[in-house]
């Protein structure tokens, strides 16, 4: 493969992480909605004797988000996750703590509620929220109630947050643009799956990605190619792998994965590892562009922007995606967080 054709798909690449931001109408719905939301929460006249502080978590906090899906020609609305921190305690009732955050919400004008399983939907038109309570389990780390279990599990916001800049920093700026890339090919490829998705798939990527590479096209091929190796057996014996939790050791990411959908999303991934490295491996411009349409969906660009010339002008692209440009956030306090958000 000529390099004029690895300079060309590797601004394709950049080009198609440029595309699938999150627009600054987006995100700037998001930070007017959750510092709205949050503000109120805080001064609420019942709510704030038990209000420590709130912090935003996600997808949205860490930069990996992508643009809202799109269905039937309308654009679906962002997420984010808020983090109350109370003063609650494990002799509270999960449902009892989950109620008072819906009263206080419903108290100050949100109408669109619902009481989920750890966390209150606010639905409001532009963007959805999920205000999730939380409370200090007394040695550092942090309890989240299960209304389900009637129980309050650990969780580790903080630590979730750390190892995403922390695994960035190591793949130089491109561990977040991988993740990207990683679900917006799950979007278009596997649109009706229910999971894995969002930070399941930041785990694959950070479990499976080449640290040392710098060109998308490999990384993207290396990281199916991973994928689909180290998962195989899994898949053929029909059993759940064990996927490490970063913020929470002992617990599984893939734990609430079917095994049903995960060999759904390993077959997708086996099936598409062929057609990727087939693209990577072909020597006409056209071909691998069609190679790459197949795989990323028709939003990969049909031609470069422009040519990148040297290695340092590649190395100074890559990084601007992985800096999120266009998901600055406000000036507010804003504070250690948890995953979940966007995509």
């Amino acid at each position: 493969m000529g390099s004029e054709r690895i300079m060309t798909t590797q601004q394709q690449f950049l080009d198609l992480l440029s595309d699938i931001e999150p627009s600054t109408t987006t995100v700037n719905d998001c930070s007017s909605a959750h510092n709205t939301l949050r503000s109120a929460l805080e001064v609420h006249n019942t709510f704030s004797k038990v209000h420590v502080k709130t912090f935003l978590s996600g997808s949205y906090k860490r930069k990996t988000a992508i643009r809202p899906t799109t269905i039937a020609g309308v654009t679906q609305r962002p997420d984010v996750d808020i983090i109350a921190l109370t003063n609650h305690t494990k002799d509270d009732k999960p449902q009892v703590v989950l109620d008072a955050v819906n009263e206080a919400l419903k108290d100050v004008g949100y109408t669109a509620l619902t009481i989920n399983r750890r966390s209150i939907n606010v639905k409001l038109m532009k963007v959805d929220m999920d205000v999730v309570p939380i409370i200090s389990d007394g040695y550092g780390s942090y309890l989240i109630p299960d209304i389900h279990l009637d129980e309050w599990l650990a969780t580790n916001p903080p630590g979730h947050t750390e190892w995403c800049v922390e695994l960035n920093k190591q793949a130089n700026g491109r561990f977040k643009p991988l993740v990207k890339l990683f679900k917006w090919w799950r979007r278009e490829n596997l649109p009706d799956l229910k999971r894995p998705k969002g930070f399941i798939l930041e785990c694959l990527v950070a479990k499976h990605m080449n640290y040392n590479e710098s060109n998308y096209e490999k990384l993207f091929v290396y990281l199916l190619e991973e994928i689909k190796d180290f998962y195989g057996i899994y898949a053929s014996l029909g059993v759940m792998p064990y996927l490490e939790d970063p913020g929470v050791p002992g617990n599984n990411v893939f734990s609430a994965v079917t095994i049903e959908e995960f060999k759904d999303f390993y077959e997708k991934v086996k099936e598409q590892a062929i057609l990727a490295r087939s693209a990577l491996n072909e020597v006409d411009d056209d071909a691998a562009l069609a190679l790459w349409r197949q795989i990323m969906g028709n939003r990969f660009p049909k031609a470069a922007s422009h040519k990148i010339s040297n290695s340092d002008n590649t190395s100074r692209s890559l990084i601007r995606p992985a800096l999120g440009i266009g998901l600055t956030f406000p000036s507010n306090p804003v504070y250690p967080n948890k995953p979940g958000g966007f995509a």
